[in-house]
């Protein structure tokens, strides 16, 4: 999961308009990516597994 995240950290700091070089920038910076990352990825996770039980609900007709 640590490769996930600083993956995806390093993404997101690459989006930014004013991205330096990752590997030289503060471990302040590093870690506020890392943060938005493992938000990222937690949501990611969420929507996943409700795709998977919306897939899995079944359909019944309504009688009234």
């Amino acid at each position: 999961m640590e490769y996930e995240i600083e993956a995806v950290a390093r993404a997101l700091y690459s989006a930014e308009d004013d991205a330096q070089v990752w590997d030289y920038e503060p471990e302040i910076i590093k870690d506020e990516f890392r943060k938005y990352a493992q938000t990222a990825l937690a949501l990611l996770a969420q929507r996943r597994r409700q795709e998977r039980f919306d897939s899995q609900a079944v359909a019944f007709p309504y009688a009234a």
